[in-house]
């Protein structure tokens, strides 16, 4: 099977084909109860031609690849089901329905004489890739918002003031030190905040755009005179799709192991006597 999305391991698949482990079982079992040891040594031959020659056949391969698609898909599927299973009410509509529009363009995709079986599955196949992206943008908006929800924006700022306040007023240069770093780190995590929300915007305003162009095609599908048609709309929204999938990942690695609290203020008790500030 393919590894990463790759090319299948055909002689992996050869190998490993339910056929060929039966006839390997068989003739093993075969020799093992009649002593006749020159049947297990037939197998062996049979079995180094098949590894040779078996790998390389059209057939075969095309065989391994569309096994190796359904697995995929199925693992896919998978993941997506688990991913909606964490949406919200209201998500998980938007998501279901847009599974349901997927389905009623396939329907009309297949009974319209304009499209050819072979484009007809690639097709289809993008329309569940973007019902997935769907998917996936929403469950990666909710844990931004999780995020935006769990901080205090006001009390960031309120603590980068009495940061830079201490860094003026203290004369002892640890504290200052210490001031310094805070207000550094507390920056930091206000800068993060404004690019979780431009990846919040982006993400949002692309999960409508796939919805209305979905409707879209759903209202196209039947008077549609060329595939080229459906071919251009759906590489231009994957296309689209992809460029915000870029920004989940750095919205993740944003988000993923970030503490939620707020970074303390030096405690008085830390400051030197001599250091506190003067009325």
């Amino acid at each position: 099977m393919a590894e990463g999305g790759g090319s299948p391991n055909y002689l992996k698949a050869a190998f490993l084909n339910v056929y060929n482990l039966a006839l390997l079982g068989g003739a093993a079992t075969a020799a093992a109860l009649t002593g006749d040891w020159l049947i297990g040594v037939g197998a062996l031959g049979i079995e180094a031609i098949w590894l040779v020659l078996g790998p390389d056949l059209k057939p075969f391969q095309r065989a391994v690849r569309e096994s190796d698609r359904q697995q995929r898909e199925k693992e896919d599927r998978a993941r997506v089901d688990k991913l909606m299973a964490e949406l919200s009410e209201r998500e998980w509509q938007r998501a279901k329905a847009l599974d349901e529009l997927r389905r009623e363009i396939e329907r009309d995709m297949q009974n319209n004489p304009s499209f050819q079986a072979i484009l007809l599955a690639t097709e289809l196949e993008k329309l569940s890739q973007l019902h997935a992206s769907f998917v996936r943008l929403a469950s990666a908006c909710r844990r931004a918002e999780t995020y935006l929800q769990a901080v205090d924006v006001r009390d960031l700022q309120r603590q980068i003031a009495a940061q830079k306040n201490l860094q003026e007023k203290m004369t002892d240069e640890a504290v200052r030190d210490l001031a310094s770093k805070n207000a550094r780190v507390l920056e930091k995590r206000l800068e993060t905040i404004k690019e979780i929300e431009t990846f919040l915007a982006r993400a949002r305003g692309q999960m409508n755009l796939i919805e209305n162009s979905v409707r879209l095609l759903r209202d196209q599908a039947l008077t549609m005179t060329s595939p080229d048609q459906l071919t251009e709309q759906l590489d231009d929204l994957l296309n689209g799709v992809d460029a915000v999938q870029a920004s989940v990942k750095e919205a993740e690695a944003l988000i993923g192991g970030r503490t939620m609290e707020p970074i303390a203020e030096i405690a008085a008790s830390q400051v030197a006597p001599n250091d506190r500030l003067r009325e």
